[in-house]
């Protein structure tokens, strides 16, 4: 599993939403955008991330961490960026 959809099923538990179209209608994007980042077809945008975050009052720093490995697959610029990752 991706940790885009990691924090897409955060938020869905978190406010008991009972579909991926409730879902998109949470976080503001359409149902065709959100399915593209459920099968990894496009990764999620930053903007869409940090309002996650404040979603789920989560850190900036790990959801941009978090899904460095999904936007990125150069495995190089995954462990110079994450070696300062926070614990």
């Amino acid at each position: 599993m991706t940790y885009t959809n990691e924090l897409l099923d955060m938020v869905k538990d978190k406010y008991s939403l009972e579909s991926d179209y409730k879902l998109a209608q949470k976080i503001g994007v359409s149902r065709s955008r959100l399915s593209k980042w459920r099968n990894e077809l496009n990764s999620m945008d930053w903007d869409v991330a940090f309002k996650i975050a404040d979603l789920l009052g989560m850190d900036d720093q790990k959801v941009v961490y978090g899904l460095l490995e999904d936007k990125y697959e150069n495995t190089r610029l995954i462990n110079a960026l994450c070696e300062g990752r926070p614990a």
